[in-house]
């Protein structure tokens, strides 16, 4: 078995410790999946190597992604729906009265986009950048 696996053995190193466990595993796991094949009646028909199974391996997982790539998103605002953007009614948050925004000393993630941010709008409470955020998030969607 462990001839098997080091016969086509990914060589990326790494300075993580868990690399070489992970990477292991998956060679382990391919190396397994050959031998399931192996003891199946369709291997008689169709005879596949190791480098057989982790080359169809590898295209099935490349076309998924490759179609996963191509699937149009929705219709939806730019930014990110945020738990603090459903804790605003938007009564408050679009009514345009007294939103002003106030420097804090600690950085919090922004509603909008999820960078870190030191602006919290006053009314509201949510932080969120001056510019470009700030505007986007009190105008309703």
């Amino acid at each position: 078995m462990d001839q098997s696996i080091a016969k086509y053995r990914v060589s990326i190193r790494s300075k993580k410790w868990w690399w070489a466990i992970f990477s292991f595993c998956l060679d382990l796991c391919v190396q397994q999946t050959w031998h399931m094949y192996r003891a199946t009646p369709a291997s008689e028909y169709i005879p596949m190597d190791l480098l057989a199974v982790r080359r169809a391996i590898a295209d099935i997982y490349l076309k998924r992604s490759h179609a996963a790539a191509r699937l149009e998103l929705p219709n939806h605002p730019v930014g990110r729906v945020a738990k603090l953007d459903r804790r605003v009614p938007p009564a408050i948050r679009c009514d345009g009265l007294d939103h002003l925004v106030e420097h804090i000393s600690k950085q919090r993630r922004c509603a909008q986009c999820g960078k870190k941010v030191k602006q919290i709008c006053l009314k509201c409470n949510v932080p969120l950048h001056r510019k470009y955020c700030f505007v986007a998030f009190h105008t309703p969607v």
